[in-house]
């Protein structure tokens, strides 16, 4: 990895996006094709969902693996180069923030339903049946 100074890191991680990114795209088609009516990003609903089915109360989070932390929260196996104690605080904060999410939307009658980014990508068919089998239940 080449070495970058802090100005760039900084400038590289504000570009980051929180909505519109390639994996809600994908799964946004996927939503259209399937014919499944959604609100994307909705500020109403707690938690911010990606996507939302009014109708029958399902909030859809679509979650990268980085910022989320795949596998149950261990960031070790990301290679933080500089800032480690940051990184791993900020996504164990994302890990508990994303469980209170889901447990104050349940408690709400509301069902949660998340996917990784690489089961968006490599499995998106598997995704979409998930979400029909909630409509039809």
């Amino acid at each position: 990895m080449t070495n970058r100074t802090k100005r760039q890191i900084s400038f590289n991680m504000s570009r980051i996006k929180s909505r519109g990114t390639s994996i809600e795209k994908h799964f946004r088609s996927a939503l259209r094709k399937h014919k499944i009516r959604f609100r994307g990003n909705v500020k109403r609903v707690f938690g911010k969902p990606d996507f939302v089915i009014y109708k029958k109360k399902i909030a859809i989070f679509c979650d990268s693996a980085f910022w989320h932390g795949y596998r149950n929260g261990t960031t070790k196996r990301h290679n933080f180069h500089s800032n480690r104690a940051f990184w791993r605080h900020k996504i164990k904060g994302n890990i508990i923030r994303d469980k209170m999410v889901n447990q104050t939307l349940r408690s709400a009658g509301w069902e949660v339903l998340r996917f990784w980014d690489r089961d968006i990508e490599n499995s998106i068919d598997e995704c979409i049946d998930k979400i029909k089998e909630s409509i039809h239940s």
